[in-house]
């Protein structure tokens, strides 16, 4: 799934998510699977929890702001970890 910046998401109903030290764990009732995320992919899945929908850029320009991480790096991870949040049914596109 390619995302472009105005691209806005919002998490799905079917999970849930609890944090753990630096850990976010994050549960598919669905698909019955659970996934860790890192400190860095818990910050974005505390973004998308708050319960609106946000653009990509917004969340870039957020980890930019949190975090020491070069722009092109960032903007390449993020793309790559919103597409695997998509492709486990975990984010959905708003229009």
């Amino acid at each position: 799934m390619l995302f472009s910046p105005n691209t806005r998401i919002q998490s799905t109903q079917h999970q849930s998510s609890s944090v753990l030290g630096k850990e976010t764990i994050v549960l598919n009732y669905e698909a019955g699977n659970y996934y860790e995320l890192n400190e860095v992919g818990g910050f974005i899945w505390s973004l998308l929890q708050a319960g609106q929908e946000l653009s990509v850029q917004r969340i870039k320009e957020q980890l930019l702001e949190e975090f020491d991480v070069d722009e092109s790096v960032c903007q390449q991870e993020l793309m790559l970890f919103l597409g695997n949040l998509f492709d486990e049914n975990l984010i959905e596109i708003k229009a």
